[in-house]
């Protein structure tokens, strides 16, 4: 299955190619909806190719553009219902630094919500549970992988790709563990989960793709 990315902002958004059509998966910060068009236009694709929207939680870098982008492509969108409730009332959450330049970041982003705020978008598959991604063309499932948020979810391919939202990063001198997390613990379960479920490449939001065996040596260094 061939894979895009399209950072939109600070965020690496992804579409997946799918049997008729596109998994998109994040939507970026916001005002980036013209972007959006012109990045799937280049690569021949139009809006109405993509099939589902799903996010792997309600950041505004990750559901700034949703409204926008949900209404070019006309299609459902596909979360978790603790981060729905927050998409559906556009309620701008600041996560909990988890190192010195977290909790910086952390404090002034609180300081200053009226710059993130974003539209409010409908949730039309509100996801608990691990669901099978075949029946919209696409070898692979989605996860929840609790740790950023409570509700993050990732998509595993089948292939051993696995695009993670911010529950791992490969920027900010972090050795991939995330600088904002509301349940610190909970991430390094929901890496296992990955490894234990065959992921083999990690596709961040933040940084470029890396090789689960980083996930696996901080894992082992922990025991």
């Amino acid at each position: 299955m061939k894979m895009h990315t399209i950072t939109l902002g600070i965020t690496n958004c992804y579409l997946i190619e799918a049997r008729d059509g596109y998994i998109m998966v994040d939507t970026g910060q916001q005002r980036r909806g013209k972007k959006f068009l012109q990045a799937i236009r280049q690569r021949g694709i139009q809006p109405g190719d993509i099939k589902l929207i799903i996010i792997t939680h309600a950041h505004f870098d990750h559901v700034g553009s949703l409204a926008a982008i949900q209404g070019y492509c006309q299609c459902p969108i596909m979360m978790h219902p603790q981060e729905a409730k927050l998409t559906e009332g556009a309620i701008v959450v600041i996560p909990p630094g988890t190192n010195t330049l977290g909790r910086v970041v952390s404090w002034m982003g609180d300081h200053s919500k009226i710059l993130w705020r974003f539209a409010a978008a409908k949730v039309e598959y509100p996801l608990e549970h691990e669901y099978d991604l075949n029946s919209f063309g696409v070898s692979g499932k989605v996860i929840p992988t609790p740790g950023h948020t409570p509700g993050s979810l990732s998509v595993l391919l089948d292939d051993g790709r696995a695009i993670v939202g911010d529950l791992a990063m490969n920027q900010f001198f972090t050795h991939n563990y995330p600088i904002f997390a509301e349940l610190p613990e909970k991430v390094y379960e929901s890496w296992q989960l990955l490894i234990d479920n065959g992921a083999r490449q990690i596709y961040p939001a933040h940084g470029p793709a890396f090789s689960v065996e980083r996930l696996i040596n901080v894992l082992a260094s922990r025991k």
